[in-house]
């Protein structure tokens, strides 16, 4: 054990902390040396969950003996994805390994694509369960991929990110497990707020699947709890029984706060529309001569990827383009986790249990902190199910106390959480896509059997997410959307392009957002856009399309209607209202 602990020093050192010794990780290790093939690690945020999931894997490459073919990190998103990618590859330089491949494979475009090849593979939820069943790559180039991951040490982090409005990835999830191991792999589970009601349906699913799974492990599941307390600074919680204001309630709300002695400080909120109206004000403020030390920023979703990134890298960089200290950032949920912020005060809207105890661990992780929450139910109207906050707003009144503890221990976190999330409440979320689940997880139960056949690559079936992505592209000056409009081809950088591309997010394949709608003549078109390398960068082309048609292939790339990506005074707000016909 000590080697391990050796391990952890050197990368925490590395990145200027001092090594606690949490007493978790040698439970977590204990796992990772026997012959167990699941283990679900519940710790508070920042308690080194990474640090104490990686190290052996990462020892075994320090020494030349690895214990499994590779390691593969799991994430919901891209943007935690890349995040922990710069991570690990710290870690490695730390221990001075200079010979390891790490690659990032998570959908992106115009990436070679490694389909999970690499001694160390960061990815998202999707791909990695996509390109395990065969569905990106179809026949028998499914045995490349199930090979690797059926040899690898899987780690499956933030898993309580996959929370959607229907229970349906959470429903899926442990049949998804059951493949994984099934099929040999060693999968390790981590969050700070995972409900006890999941724990539950994975174990029950793992029963189920005994007789399988028997043939693999000695023990098929083992659960860490982590009973040590986070080493962070104190945070106080603040309940107000209203919505968080913007305008001049805003102002009064800050300066009584007296915010300019209490940066960096963030306002998180639950829309992308409410996100750009508060930053607004605080540009105003700013202009006004209200604000002097305070630097505004705003980050959310639908900014395109070269402005998220610009913001983000204040936090992450080394040499920041500004003044972390003195940053008042207004963000959407999309701060709940990877960001390593350390906060002094935040403002934010109620959210459900398990993210708001989120973005409660993104103040005072250092320091002492407050956070004030705003009880408002219509915050989070028509974007979280309203039973679920109804019964946050429930439970959470009273327990300032409860709340401010979640963050530094894991027993009053899963407390919170598991108030709310009762099996009761579940099955309500689960009612608006059950035909879906069924189907979805009788096509998982029989997946691993037919992998090694055609029949099971011919069809495909929802597997993790419902709903659908639309990768869109803002042409960066007016010349090249009025080239690509035309029918011209125009060539751009690779960066250049990846920089500009914006993600939106729709519920049905068959969904038309006015977003990517254009003008085109007398006709209302969507433009697909055809990218194809060249020598030296790409060359993109465009095909006019009727809306009633969308395209078909999943990864299709749409050409972004550029009077919906707003800028005001110079500064990007992204595109705040892509439902909204103009």
């Amino acid at each position: 054990m000590e080697e391990l602990w050796g391990i952890v020093d050197k990368i925490v050192s590395s990145r200027g902390r001092k090594l606690i010794k949490y007493h978790y990780f040698e439970d977590v290790w204990h796992i990772l040396l026997n012959d167990i093939g699941l283990g679900v690690v519940r710790a508070p945020t920042g308690c080194g969950k990474t640090e104490a999931a990686t190290a052996m894997f990462l020892r075994g490459l320090a020494n030349g003996s690895r214990p499994w073919l590779s390691m593969i990190y799991a994430l919901p998103t891209r943007s935690l994805a890349l995040a922990m990618q710069h991570r690990l590859c710290n870690a490695l330089e730390a221990l001075s390994i200079d010979w390891c491949t790490v690659t990032l494979d998570y959908g992106e475009l115009f990436m070679v694509k490694p389909y999970l090849a690499g001694d160390v593979v960061v990815t998202t939820y999707d791909t990695l369960l996509y390109q395990f069943y065969g569905i990106v790559r179809r026949g028998y180039h499914v045995l490349m991929p199930m090979s690797k991951v059926s040899s690898s040490l899987v780690i499956m982090d933030e898993v309580q990110l996959l929370q959607d409005e229907s229970w349906y990835a959470m429903s899926l999830l442990p049949y998804h497990i059951c493949s994984l191991l099934q099929l040999g792999a060693k999968v390790l589970l981590l969050s700070a707020t995972i409900p006890s009601l999941l724990l539950e349906e994975i174990h029950r699913v793992i029963r189920s699947q005994r007789l399988k799974l028997r043939q693999v492990w000695d023990e098929q599941l083992k659960t860490v709890d982590s009973h040590d307390e986070a080493s962070r600074g104190n945070l106080s919680v603040e309940l107000r029984e209203h919505e968080l204001p913007s305008g001049k309630g805003l102002l009064e709300v800050l300066r009584d706060l007296e915010i300019e002695e209490r940066l960096p400080a963030l306002i998180v909120v639950n829309s992308v529309k409410k996100a750009v109206k508060v930053y607004e004000d605080l540009i105003q403020f700013k202009r006004e001569g209200k604000l002097e030390e305070a630097i505004p920023l705003l980050l959310h979703s639908r900014l395109r990827l070269r402005a998220r990134h610009d913001v983000e890298s204040v936090f992450e960089t080394s040499t920041p383009s500004l003044d972390p200290e003195k940053i008042l950032l207004v963000a959407t949920q999309v701060v709940e986790a990877g960001l390593d912020l350390d906060i002094r005060l935040m403002l934010t809207e109620v959210s459900p249990i398990d993210s708001l105890i989120q973005r409660l661990g993104r103040c005072g992780r250092r320091r002492d902190g407050l956070a004030i929450i705003f009880l408002d139910p219509e915050a989070g109207r028509h974007i979280y199910p309203e039973h679920i906050l109804r019964r946050t707003l429930e439970h959470i009144r009273g327990m300032e106390r409860e709340l401010a503890l979640s963050v530094r221990s894991l027993g009053p976190a899963q407390e919170l959480v598991d108030d709310v999330y009762i099996r009761e409440e579940v099955e309500k979320l689960r009612m608006k896509s059950r035909a879906l689940i069924h189907r979805a997880t009788a096509w998982i139960r029989v997946a691993v059997d037919r992998m090694f056949s055609r029949l099971g690559h011919e069809t495909s079936s929802p597997l993790l997410r419902l709903g659908q992505e639309l990768i869109c592209w803002r042409a960066p000056d007016r010349s090249y959307y009025d080239a690509l409009t035309r029918g011209m081809k125009v060539k751009i950088s690779v960066k250049e392009f990846r920089d500009n591309v914006v993600r939106l997010s729709i519920r049905s394949p068959n969904e038309i957002l006015p977003a990517v709608m254009h003008k085109i003549g007398d006709r209302d078109t969507l433009v697909e856009l055809k990218i194809e390398h060249i020598d030296k960068g790409l060359e993109v082309s465009a095909t006019m399309l009727k809306p009633l048609n969308p395209p078909s292939n999943r990864r299709f790339v749409l050409l972004l209607n550029p009077d919906y990506y707003e800028l005001k005074d110079g500064v990007e707000l992204g595109v705040v209202d892509p439902w909204h016909k103009r």
